[in-house]
């Protein structure tokens, strides 16, 4: 379990890292079930095994961390 002040700080420290990342489209906090539960959410172009090795690698501890598939952002 991870509390929002500890994911918000490590989003802090990994976002600029992760968004360079090839495939990376976006970084948020999010609530899960629990009230004081949070994630890390990592938004990708596609779900596979180079990307979740990288962002594996800068953000580090797999428990806080959710990589979704949501594909490109675009602006309206």
């Amino acid at each position: 379990m991870a509390t929002k002040e500890k994911v918000e700080s490590l989003k802090r420290q990994v976002s600029r890292r992760l968004l360079r990342l090839p495939g990376v489209t976006g970084v948020g906090v999010q609530r899960n079930d629990d009230a004081d539960d949070y994630a890390l959410v990592v938004h990708v172009k596609e779900d596979d095994p180079e990307t979740r090795a990288a962002v594996t690698k800068e953000a580090g501890d797999a428990d806080t961390v959710r990589i979704v598939r949501s594909g490109t952002f675009r602006k309206f």
